[in-house]
């Protein structure tokens, strides 16, 4: 059989299932490009369009139910529309909505993300990822008078377009492992702004050490994922983030830890206090909002107060400090939702259960692939994990490259047809497990994962 066939045949399953959504996306396909409303939601052979959500489970327009590791990509840690949530929520619609004044919630919401958080002093809000990211750079560039940055091969920091450098591309345009070159993700980013961002190889002392002295004088920040989940699930090793930190104080390089995945998910500290390592700033959201949008960013206080302007000098003196401004910061809504779900997370034994089912699910995984005979290598932090379909040691991204996207993306459409969504169809992505789930589901979700190893078993060997 060609790959083609074998794709075929794995998406068929999927297909019987939502003749619904088949004709929803011709629908959606005529309003907006990929019939999605975000690039990372597509694939073959089209997606199923879902409209409920509950605990542990999400449903279609064709009323499949998919026991959901997907989780929004992270931000649902308490499960769907947890009842605390849902009515903070909506005593807030009920009270205030949008002002563009500032308002109390928002302070609250911020003053629990600082008392939570090692490496915050002041904090700023935003509605996104990518927001916080963009805006933490600013930040830091203004605080250190230099213009590049550095940021890890194969990691993803936000849609913007200093972030969207080196984050995929081909071995011949990435070039050597321990230099690697900065290429833009995609058209559309000027060639100039690649000259403002160094790469470099995660997990490897010498290499980073080695590009960074070379760019010290002209690097502002480091940017970097606690745990390189952008890539699937890179784990620092061999005390990496602490040669990291010492090696950035030194040079005077603003170290900032991007925490939009694993901020608040991989503890109430985040992974930051996890591993015991506190950066100069921070960048969060996904679990921040509880299932709304938000983002932010925070950080050491003399670097933070590059956003406020000096009084004295009148309106002119905006231009001497970087400016962040956004009429949805800290909108009334999402500050509710994440307020809650931070309180919830303080209170709960959250973290212990999620990571607990965690252990379950991820190793659990790993057995049913070795059990059957495919080869997959699970790698996990906690609640955030992901199948490797290789059994290479994942050290570094360019590790990763072994890993068989067509053989994965197979086995994750015999699961979504099974009943559970392990993630998206991206052997780059990762999922999780959540609150609500229980081990009788993560047991049932095992199930469903052996009968896809089973069925994509003997199409690649």
């Amino acid at each position: 059989m060609s790959s083609g066939d074998h794709q075929h045949d794995h998406e068929r399953p999927l297909r019987e299932n939502t003749p619904k959504s088949e004709a929803f996306h011709e629908r959606a396909t005529a309003v907006t490009p990929l019939g999605v409303e975000s690039n990372v939601r597509a694939f073959d052979p089209y997606p199923f369009y879902v409209d409920e959500a509950a605990g542990s489970y999400v449903r279609d327009i064709d009323d499949n139910e998919y026991l959901d590791f997907l989780l929004a990509l992270g931000p649902i840690i308490l499960g769907h529309g947890h009842p605390e949530v849902r009515a903070a929520v909506k005593a807030q619609v009920d009270t205030c909505d949008l002002t563009a004044t500032p308002q109390p919630i928002a302070i609250e919401f911020m003053e629990k993300i600082r008392d939570l958080t090692p490496s915050i002093e002041l904090v700023r809000l935003a509605n996104s990822g990518t927001e916080a990211t963009m805006h933490a750079l600013r930040v830091a560039r203004s605080y250190t008078g230099r213009d590049k940055i550095a940021k890890p091969e194969g990691g993803y920091a936000g849609g913007h377009d200093y972030a969207l450098q080196s984050v995929y591309a081909s071995e011949e345009a990435l070039g050597p492992p321990d230099r690697p070159n900065t290429v833009s993700f995609g058209t559309g980013i000027p060639d100039v702004v690649g000259d403002t961002v160094v790469a470099f190889p995660f997990n490897d002392e010498e290499a980073t050490e080695a590009i960074l002295r070379e760019h010290a004088e002209d690097l502002a920040a480091v940017i970097v994922e606690p745990v390189m989940f952008s890539a699937g699930c890179l784990k620092p090793r061999d005390g990496y983030h602490e040669f990291l930190r010492e090696l950035t104080e030194e040079l005077g390089i603003v170290l900032i830890w991007d925490e939009v995945m694993t901020g608040f998910r991989l503890g109430l500290g985040s992974a930051q206090e996890r591993f015991g390592v506190t950066p100069d700033m921070t960048t969060f959201a996904k679990v921040a909002g509880g299932g709304y949008q938000t983002g932010g960013f925070g950080g050491r206080a003399e670097i933070m107060r590059e956003i406020e302007p000096p009084t004295e000098e009148g309106v002119e003196s905006w231009n001497t400090t970087a400016f962040h401004g956004g009429t949805y910061n800290g909108h009334p809504v999402s500050a509710a939702a994440g307020l809650k779900t931070l309180e919830i997370l303080e209170r709960d034994a959250v973290h212990e259960h999620i990571d607990r089912l965690g252990e379950r699910l991820f190793d659990g995984l790993q057995e049913v692939a070795d059990d059957v005979g495919v080869a997959a290598n699970v790698e996990y932090v906690g609640s955030m994990g992901q199948v490797y379909m290789t059994d290479a040691d994942i050290r570094t991204y360019r590790d990763s490259w072994q890993a068989n996207v067509d053989q994965y993306a197979d086995w994750w459409l015999e699961a979504a047809a099974g009943g559970a969504l392990f993630g998206n169809p991206l052997q780059s992505e990762r999922f999780f497990t959540t609150y609500t789930h229980t081990a009788e589901e993560i047991d049932r979700a095992l199930e469903i994962a052996e009968d896809a190893f089973r069925a994509v078993n003997h199409s690649y060997e």
